[in-house]
């Protein structure tokens, strides 16, 4: 996170747009609004069975028993974004386009 912040200062100082995805925490979040102030968070989130329909198709890189408590700790303690976006039928065209509808109206 830390080095992701650093890269993305510094091409928003050279004028670049930057978009970071991460796993987004309350914690994390803090972090960013301290690292990137004035950056637009936007909390994309899926119901648990999408959750892990997505997660099949991917390399695997938590346990069963993490994925289930980050989805927990993500449902029972969001993080404070500007926007929350339920991304369940969403291709990822669409999820594009509506961050971007957000940070257009940010401008």
């Amino acid at each position: 996170m830390t080095n992701a912040c650093s890269l993305a200062r510094n091409f928003v100082a050279m004028g670049i747009e930057v978009v970071v995805a991460d796993v987004l925490t309350p914690e994390t979040c803090d972090m960013y609004r301290r690292e990137l102030p004035g950056c637009l968070i936007v909390h994309m989130t899926v119901d648990f069975p999408e959750a892990i329909r997505r997660a099949a198709s991917r390399k695997v890189w938590l346990t069963d028993h993490e994925f289930r408590m980050l989805h927990e700790a993500d449902a029972t303690n969001p993080p404070d974004a500007d926007h929350r976006i339920q991304v369940d039928t969403l291709d990822v065209q669409s999820q594009t386009e509506k961050v971007a509808r957000l940070w257009e109206g940010r401008r």
